[in-house]
């Protein structure tokens, strides 16, 4: 296994479901670890348990709101402001959403927490992540990609068309792998890896933001064929603990390399994709 003790393992949306097990797994490897949060009180009852599978456990928490492009910057900019190496990323915050709903920045919410929060936090990072030491990136995606066939490119926000918001839910998962194999792409030549993971049908709180008497109904049936948080999770606490075997821009489900749409290894498309999200955030990165 890759030895995390002292190495700087980064998870956003740490509190709840597979980000909140992962980061308990994690923990048991002895890193020092820097966790994104929205709830204190979560956070607070997190450290404590944190703090019991690891006494010696060095831990930060930051708050992080990933519909609002301010607070991911105000996030990347404190994470910089550690000047240490960051050696694991888990992008695992998200969201779904029942109802049609827009952030200040007028961008569909699913699709800019689930895509645009990964986009940009992790490009605003990103040097803290090249060097000679190997690094990893892991992307929580989902086989609801497969909900859509490709980037809805005449209405990214679904205004038009949002329904219950399942489809939306499944082009934010698409965008996940395409950005994905995108990134690991530019940063071939790095010692950087850059890997995606579906959790499977996981019994967490995402969703649980949602009003409607559907959305609730729908959790409640399909309760009992949930996997738990630790199930879910287990592929991100296996690329992050993984030997380095040179594995990039991958999609792994119950820790093995898994088949994704073909629409979703298309380069070309992911490059739009990357250039839209340039747009949308107001920032052109160069790798």
């Amino acid at each position: 296994m890759w030895d995390l003790k002292d190495k700087l393992v980064v998870i956003t949306g740490a509190t709840n479901g597979i980000g909140k097990a992962a980061a308990l797994e994690i923990a048991k490897h002895g890193p020092r670890m820097l966790l994104t949060f929205r709830n204190q009180g979560l956070a607070d009852n997190l450290s404590l348990e944190l703090q019991a599978v690891n006494p010696n456990l060095k831990l930060d928490f930051l708050y992080c709101d990933f519909s609002s492009q301010e607070s991911i910057r105000g996030c990347a900019a404190e994470i910089l402001a550690l000047q240490q190496q960051i050696d694991v990323l888990v992008n695992n915050a998200g969201v779904v959403n029942t109802a049609y709903r827009e952030t200040l920045e007028g961008i569909e919410n699913t699709f800019a927490v689930n895509h645009l929060g990964y986009f940009l936090l992790t490009n605003l990072i990103l040097e803290q992540m090249l060097g000679e030491e190997e690094t990893r990136i892991i992307n929580v995606s989902s086989a609801a990609h497969s909900f859509v066939k490709k980037i809805n490119w005449p209405d990214i926000n679904f205004k038009d068309n949002f329904g219950m918001g399942v489809t939306a839910y499944g082009h934010s998962k698409l965008a996940n792998l395409l950005f994905t194999r995108y990134l690991a792409t530019k940063l071939s030549t790095s010692n950087v890896t850059v890997n995606a993971i579906h959790p499977g049908g996981v019994n967490t709180a995402l969703g649980n933001q949602n009003k409607a008497v559907f959305g609730t109904i729908l959790k409640v049936l399909l309760k009992p064929f949930f996997r738990s948080p630790f199930k879910g999770a287990a592929s991100i606490v296996y690329l992050a603990t993984k030997d380095n075997d040179g594995v990039t821009g991958e999609y792994f489900v119950d820790c093995k390399e898994a088949k994704s749409s073909s629409y979703s290894k298309d380069l070309g498309e992911a490059q739009r994709l990357w250039e839209l999200s340039e747009e949308l955030v107001h920032q052109q990165f160069t790798l």
